[in-house]
């Protein structure tokens, strides 16, 4: 995982240059535009900003002003950002630059005849990114790649041929990626961007570009995710986001979720639903959140609210390879639940593998294993099972290992389309690749609650990508994992769900029979649900929702 972790540092290409070199080798190629006005029906990306919206951009800057600071605005738009900046802004050098002619008024001309503003009627892309700015603030264009073709921001002319990063932004990139880039190149050190794109970039392949670009170039302060819409008449989710040119990631990433323009009205309130995130962390964390359920209604519990003890990870063993065995083969062995795709049902029947677990006396057959083991170990390359070499050179019982707690439900927290509480009711021994939970109170009802559509919802929203379609959950998001709470349904819907529950834990976790039981579950939570919350929550509804995260 610590590779996973570092690899967005590594330089795109090997070589003397750095990413920011690159970069301003490629912004610095003779591109082909034209300053001219665009055919009527011409796809230039425009979505203009509101004045509630930039008002609350103009803001994130002030924190950053200086009396004389030079602002850069490389889309100007209908001018909107530097009309929106009030006294504070009195004495900074304002410089706009706008490729689309139709839009420059005589008000915006006469704007740009005051002393310390300067108008460029042209592409951005052929400012020289030798000139340097302490803010940036955007609104940048938004064209699907495939409408990159042709016209002024066509990729012919805001690409070289010959540049060493032309293999390496990827083909589906939006427009907004590039204008992005070339912002950054042109802040000062501790320079500050403020700009609202949409909000693909969270979830795309090209997105995944721009996350590490960003980390690599500076650091993000602050993400404000618009999940409906940013702008006024578009329903489509956005994002403002507050980039640094700061290369220290000490600092976390504030993550606002919000819904709309109106959440603005409440902005002394944003701290209120603020995540903290590690500037890693960019990388993995899931984003596609948005749920049509409302998990914050009070028919639901946290999972770690249910349970009579604490969630935890299974039993791990000393060194997998020597220490999991598929046979019976020494005396000091037992039984484990190790491999998740040999429980077919949603009910344990019977351990599948065997954990070495030394307690008290050993063998004379289980010693000279460990010996053997032991000298194995020893000879791996020095960076392999550091901290077993170190207890195998500390510890007389370097092979011991604690056996955890069993529980009578069975999570693994590697997700893929089978999202499965596992029912153990003979609290069989589960290995560290399962979180372990034990629920007293009404078992069967929690058990059809627990493989419910509203549960894997919740689950995939707080599991991470992992890429090629697998997910997984931490611990403590697990816990948080937001569950209906029994208590809150009428009996008739109990006792429904306890006659579905017993029939779910015979039937095959692979086969469409699960799937007829699971949505008789869903339909009694789905009455409870809109009841509740006064909804018209459908059974297509859920099922949408988890395509979104499985396909």
């Amino acid at each position: 995982m610590l590779n996973q972790v570092c690899e967005p540092y590594k330089e795109l290409e090997e070589g003397a240059q750095t990413f920011e070199e690159q970069l301003e080798l490629f912004f610095s190629q003779d591109f082909e535009t034209k300053t001219n006005k665009p055919k009527q029906d011409e796809n230039l990306g425009q979505v203009f900003t509101s004045a509630i919206l930039a008002k609350f951009m103009v803001g994130l800057l002030r924190d950053a002003l200086k009396s004389n600071s030079s602002i850069l605005d490389p889309c100007i738009g209908p001018n909107t950002f530097f009309s929106a900046m009030t006294e504070d802004f009195a004495y900074c050098h304002l410089k706009g630059i706008e490729i689309d002619l139709n839009l420059i008024t005589e008000e915006i001309n006469r704007f740009y005849e005051r002393p310390n503003r300067n108008l460029i009627k042209g592409s951005f892309f052929d400012l020289p990114v030798s000139e340097k700015f302490d803010l940036v603030i955007q609104n940048p264009p938004y064209v699907r790649q495939e409408l990159l073709s042709d016209g002024a921001n066509s990729k012919d002319r805001i690409r070289y041929n010959e540049s060493s990063l032309l293999s390496t932004i990827p083909s589906k990139s939006n427009l907004y990626i590039y204008f992005l880039l070339k912002s950054i190149l042109h802040l000062k050190e501790d320079g500050v961007m403020v700009a609202v794109i949409y909000d693909s970039w969270l979830y795309s392949s090209f997105g995944k570009f721009l996350k590490e670009s960003l980390l690599k170039l500076g650091r993000l302060e602050s993400i404000y995710h618009f999940k409906k819409s940013a702008f006024e008449n578009v329903e489509i989710g956005a994002t403002v986001i507050k980039f640094i040119k700061d290369k220290s990631h000490k600092k976390s990433i504030s993550y606002y979720p919000l819904t709309d323009l109106n959440d603005l009205k409440a902005y002394n309130g944003l701290n209120t639903n603020c995540l903290k995130l590690k500037q890693q962390e960019l990388l993995t964390y899931s984003f596609n959140n948005n749920s049509i359920i409302n998990f914050k209604s009070s028919l639901f519990k946290e999972l770690k609210t249910i349970v009579s003890q604490p969630i935890q990870r299974g039993t791990s063993a000393v060194v997998n390879s020597h220490f999991i065995f598929s046979k019976n083969e020494l005396p000091e062995l037992k039984p484990i639940v190790k491999d998740v795709s040999q429980i077919k049902t949603y009910t344990v029947n019977q351990e599948n593998a065997y954990i070495l677990a030394v307690n008290g006396s050993i063998s004379n057959e289980t010693r000279q294993y460990l010996e053997s083991v032991k000298n194995e170990i020893l000879k791996t390359p020095a960076k392999k099972f550091i901290a077993v070499k170190r207890d195998i050179q500390t510890k007389r019982d370097w092979y011991k290992i604690n056996l955890k707690a069993t529980g009578n439900f069975i999570f693994n927290y590697y997700l893929r389309k089978n999202i499965d509480f596992i029912y153990n009711p003979n609290k069989f021994l589960a290995s560290d690749n399962f979180y372990i939970l034990n629920i007293k109170d009404n078992e069967l009802a929690n058990f059809s609650i627990l493989n419910s559509s509203f549960t894997r919802l919740n689950t995939l929203g707080k599991s991470r990508s992992q890429g090629n379609g697998l997910r997984k959950i931490q611990l403590y998001e697990f816990k948080e994992v937001k569950i209906i709470d029994f208590n809150k349904l009428s009996e008739h819907s109990i006792k429904k769900l306890e006659l579905l529950g017993t029939e779910l834990m015979y039937v095959s976790r692979y086969e469409n029979e699960q799937k007829q039981i699971i949505e008789q579950i869903d339909l009694v939570l789905i009455d409870a649900y809109n009841e509740k919350t006064s909804s018209s929550l459908t059974i297509d509804d859920l099922n949408n929702e988890i395509k979104e995260y499985l396909n």
